[in-house]
């Protein structure tokens, strides 16, 4: 009974309760010592802290809920009610300690609406140590100098951001049209004209060991995840456009606001002089994602995205060594080709009902930092995505006008695999799937 009135007083009226587990669904302090940071982005899009903290095995239980006080919630609520979010953003961090080396899982997010619930929300992450960083402790000591002898106090894990960079009224396209065809290709998107409810872009992180001295994106040591969304609103957008024959290229956009936020981890301990050390670990992680759109006019509750279209190719690199075509789709003059079957043929087992299109915001802010991401950051995409897996967040066509009888259409696809979240009617899991880089469709002759 003490138990259960300490947690009534620690957790009050609609705080969280996030339960940490394995990839086999047991506690993961099963696994080892956790440490655990929650935070959110604030009104400029930034990383702010809300609370760290560990937990660890006991005697006669496995300790593995963190429990969120409805005050933490409520500061995540009101940054999102200023942007005008209709969701707050939490993310999850979480590290493993276990024979002598720290495990950095790539985080996990959830999101909480602006109403408290009468009682603490629940929240499920399963964490799978084979996706983690493993380091030696040994080693981080080592590089920081410590003695033979070890931490005076216990060591805890960190994120810093170490650079960011926000740009304002982007043109971002959302379907790319590369006609090689001798015809007449129209494209329209819409997009979420469909969708009854709100919708919103997704944030993705990609984590690995000393990643902004890489090149090239190199899947083997750079883990690509997506999380949920960095804000919500019944929005709308989107615009048709002809690119005739004669015409490479050509795109139609969405104004908004891009973000990158490149972050290094470390290992701090406070000595015995109440001073607080930290040593870099090696592990560096970067965030791309969409703060905001630029917003032309209201109409009831749907906040319209300034969109048009443009003939001629987007203002960015396309990472070409990253990308590969999707099985064909042929047709005839007049003959429409739903962009939702492009994502059919792209997507194994989500039908992009999660993630709908990869916008190449990768790319886009490469471009705009003149030199600050490396290289292979190109190649990273941010997708739009519902609460639910029963609707597309970005609808239209493609259609050859002729003259030409004879062409194809290709979507373009990443040749890695990203974990996205797939919202199914029992829950959400995550799945590695190739995301398309646009909607990115090239026209073909056969």
């Amino acid at each position: 009974m003490t138990s259960v009135l300490g947690y009534i007083y620690a957790t009050p009226i609609g705080g969280a309760k996030v339960v940490l587990l394995d990839r086999d669904g047991n506690a993961l302090t099963g696994q080892g010592k956790v440490y655990y940071t929650i935070w959110t982005f604030d009104e400029k899009g930034s990383i702010k802290v809300l609370e760290r903290g560990s937990l660890e095995r006991r005697l006669l239980f496995s300790e593995n809920t963190i429990r969120i006080s409805s005050n933490t919630l409520n500061e995540a609520r009101v940054i999102a009610g200023k942007t005008g979010s209709k969701t707050a953003f939490i993310g999850v961090d979480v590290w493993v300690v276990k024979n002598g080396a720290v495990y950095t899982l790539p985080p996990d997010s959830f999101e909480v609406t602006p109403r408290q619930n009468t009682l603490p929300k629940t929240v499920k992450l399963n964490f799978d140590l084979r996706e983690a960083k493993r380091t030696p402790l040994a080693e981080i000591e080592r590089k920081a100098g410590v003695q033979p002898e070890g931490y005076i106090n216990p060591p805890w894990f960190e994120w810093r951001t170490v650079r960011e960079q926000r740009f304002q009224n982007v043109k971002i396209p959302v379907l790319i049209i590369h006609n090689n065809a001798q015809s007449d290709i129209f494209g329209t998107a819409d997009i979420g004209i469909t969708v009854q409810k709100y919708w919103g872009p997704d944030v993705t992180v990609a984590m690995g060991d000393r990643i902004s001295e890489k090149v090239e994106f190199d899947p083997s040591s750079i883990t690509v995840k997506v999380l949920g969304r960095s804000i919500t609103n019944y929005f709308a957008g989107g615009d048709d456009i002809t690119v005739p024959k004669g015409y490479s290229w050509g795109y139609v956009w969405i104004k908004g606001t891009v973000h990158y936020i490149y972050q290094k981890e470390y290992m701090c301990e406070r000595d015995s002089h109440g001073q607080v050390l930290c040593s870099p670990t090696g592990n560096e992680r970067y965030f791309a994602k969409i703060d905001s759109f630029t917003i032309d006019r209201v109409s009831g509750n749907v906040e319209h995205i300034e969109s048009g279209s443009t003939l001629g190719e987007p203002p960015y690199s396309f990472p070409n060594s990253w990308m590969e075509k999707s099985r064909g789709i042929s047709v005839g003059i007049n003959d429409p080709v739903s962009l939702s079957e492009f994502y059919g043929k792209i997507y194994a087992g989500s039908d992009g009902h999660s993630f709908g299109v990869g916008i190449p915001i990768g790319a886009i802010l490469d471009a705009l930092a003149r030199g600050s991401l490396p290289p292979w950051f190109a190649t990273i995409t941010v997708g739009f995505s519902v609460s639910d897996y029963s609707s597309y967040v970005m609808l239209g066509h493609v259609k050859n006008n002729g003259p030409s009888s004879d062409v194809i259409f290709y979507a373009m696809e990443s040749n890695y695999t990203v974990e996205i979240p797939v919202h199914h009617w029992y829950g959400t899991g995550y799945e590695r799937v190739n995301v398309p880089v646009g909607l990115y469709v090239e026209a073909d002759r056969r």
